[in-house]
């Protein structure tokens, strides 16, 4: 896992650099034949390319590569007579990659405390950002409403969300509610036996696309934001 985890990088460089090579060259064939290898090599350890599958469910994710994507493995080698104070694994993509402030996707497992959800949205983002989402449930609220409640087992995330709208919000509008809303995630419980079922990277794509509705129209005041920023 440790192997597979520190080559990412090796092999998001690898496509860098077929895609500047010049055509027709003994170096563009080199990096083919090496780039088939890993590939090879990824999927006997059962490693599927997320970025490839992201791009069935939302076309704003093509493109990325390994290193646009988040993730973690939290395990402490420091003391290798005691058990890891953190042992949970997050995988997290987004529009423009993972350092954007675009609302993206995130796979949540840890099975120490028997949790495991898939969610979508934007968590903790900037005031600015909040701001322009809460100003677009102010023109679109139906719209807003009906994205951030897809069913198919989503739910809006509200923990942590204020007892009231926030300062300089309307609190009795139809949707008004969302306005004590600190982020805008939408959130899939997920059961164990999920994860041992056959075809996980198939079924997390499947689960993901009820939500795309929901990034697609956040990404909608992150773009106001963002030429307000500019």
């Amino acid at each position: 896992r440790n192997v597979a985890a520190s080559m990412l990088g090796i092999l998001d460089n690898l496509e860098r650099a077929l895609d500047s090579a010049p055509e027709d060259s003994a170096l563009k064939s080199g990096v083919e034949l090496t780039l088939k290898g890993m590939r090879e090599v990824y999927e006997k350890l059962g490693v599927t390319e997320i970025n490839r599958l992201g791009e069935k469910f939302d076309p704003n994710l093509e493109g990325l590569g390994p290193g646009d994507i988040s993730w973690r493995i939290y395990q402490d080698q420091r003391f290798y007579n005691r058990p890891p104070y953190k042992t949970w694994l997050g995988l997290y993509f987004a529009k423009g990659g993972k350092k954007s402030s675009y609302p993206g996707y995130y796979f949540h497992i840890e099975p120490s405390v028997n949790s495991f959800f898939l969610c979508a949205g934007i968590w903790r983002e900037e005031k600015l950002i909040v701001k322009s989402v809460r100003e677009d449930i102010m023109l679109n609220g139906a719209e807003f409403d009906r994205c951030a409640n897809p069913g198919n087992g989503w739910h809006i995330d509200w923990d942590g969300a204020l007892t009231r709208p926030a300062k300089g919000w309307p609190a009795d509008g139809a949707y008004s509610k969302y306005f004590c809303l600190k982020h805008y995630l939408i959130m899939k419980p997920l059961k164990r036996d999920y994860l041992l079922r056959p075809n996980l990277a198939g079924r997390v794509v499947r689960d993901f696309k009820p939500a795309t509705d929901f990034v697609q129209l956040l990404n909608r005041p992150v773009d106001f934001a963002m030429e307000e920023w500019m």
